[in-house]
C-alpha cells in the first residue's frame, strides 16, 4: 500500500473516531441532563408525601413515570457506550496502527492504545464473568437466607464478599489498562501535531488533559452538579477540534501530488 494511501486511511479512521465519540458524548450529556430532574422530582415527591400514603392510581402513575424515564436513561447510556466502543476499537486503535505504517514514530503510542484499551475491555469482561459466576449459584438461596443456619448464612456471605472483592480487583487492573491506553492516545495526538504541523491535534490533547484533571474536581460534593458537565464539554470541544484537524489533513492529502511521498500539511 502506497504511503499516501496509508496516510489517507489513517486520517479517515481518525475522523470517524471523532464523529462517533462526539455522538457518544452528546448522548452521555443528554442522559446526565435527564437524570438530575428525575432524581429531583422523586426526592421532592417523597419529601412532600410518602408514596405509601398515595392512592393506588397516583402511586401507579408515579411508578410508570419513573419507569419510563429509567428506560430512556438506560437506552441513552447503552447507546453512548456502544458508540464509544465502536469509536475506540473500530476507529482509534486501527488509526494508530495505520499511521504507524506511515511514520514509525507512532509505533509506541499505537501499541499503548492497542494493548491498553484492549486489555481494559478484556479485564472488564472478566470482572463481569467473575461477578455473575459468583452470584448466580446463590440467587436461588437468597430468599431463604434469613431462615438458613448461621454457618450456611456466613458461608454465603463470605463467598459473595470474595466474589465482589475479586471483581473489584480485576476492575482496578482494568482501570490501569485504560489509563495506559489513554496515555497512548494523548501521545498519539501530540505526535500527530508534530508530524503534520497541525496545531489542532495538540490542542485536542491539551483539552483531553484538562478534562481528566477536571474530573477529579467533580469529586467535591458542592461542585459535582456544575463540574459534571465541564469535563464532557471539554471532551466535546477536543473532539470537534480533532475532527476539523483530520479533515484539514485529508484536504492537504488531496492537494498533494500523486507520488509515493506522503503529504505533510503546513
Amino acid at each position: 500500500m502506497a504511503e499516501q494511501e496509508v496516510y489517507r486511511r489513517g486520517f479517515k479512521l481518525l475522523k470517524g473516531y471523532s464523529e462517533l465519540s462526539l455522538a457518544s458524548q452528546i448522548l452521555g450529556i443528554i442522559s446526565l441532563i435527564l437524570i438530575f430532574p428525575m432524581l429531583f422530582a422523586i426526592f421532592t415527591q417523597l419529601s412532600r408525601e410518602p408514596w405509601s400514603s398515595l392512592p393506588e392510581p397516583g402511586l401507579r402513575q408515579h411508578f410508570m413515570n419513573f419507569a419510563g424515564l429509567l428506560v430512556v436513561e438506560v437506552l441513552l447510556i447503552l447507546a453512548s457506550i456502544i458508540l464509544s466502543l465502536i469509536a475506540i476499537y473500530g476507529r482509534l486503535v486501527p488509526a494508530g496502527e495505520t499511521l504507524a505504517k506511515w511514520r514509525s514514530t507512532f509505533s509506541s503510542s499505537a501499541k499503548l492504545m492497542k494493548y491498553g484499551y484492549w486489555g481494559f475491555l478484556g479485564l472488564i469482561i472478566l470482572a463481569i464473568i467473575i461477578l455473575v459466576a459468583g452470584i448466580a449459584p446463590h440467587i436461588g438461596n437468597l430468599h431463604g437466607l434469613i431462615s438458613s443456619s448461621r454457618s450456611e448464612t456466613n458461608g454465603m456471605i463470605i463467598s459473595l464478599v470474595f466474589t465482589f472483592l475479586g471483581a473489584v480487583l480485576v476492575a482496578i487492573v482494568a482501570s490501569i489498562a485504560y489509563l495506559i491506553g489513554w496515555i497512548g492516545e494523548i501521545m498519539f495526538l501530540f505526535e500527530l501535531s508534530t508530524q503534520t504541523s497541525l496545531q489542532g491535534f495538540r490542542t485536542a490533547g491539551i483539552l483531553y488533559l484538562l478534562a481528566f484533571l477536571v474530573s477529579f474536581v467533580s469529586l467535591v460534593p458542592h461542585l459535582i452538579l456544575v463540574i459534571s458537565f465541564v469535563a464532557p464539554a471539554l471532551q466535546i470541544a477536543a473532539l470537534i477540534i480533532l475532527r476539523e484537524s483530520a479533515i484539514k489533513a485529508l484536504k492537504e492529502a488531496g492537494q498533494a501530488p500523486a507520488t509515493n511521498a506522503p503529504p505533510v500539511p503546513q
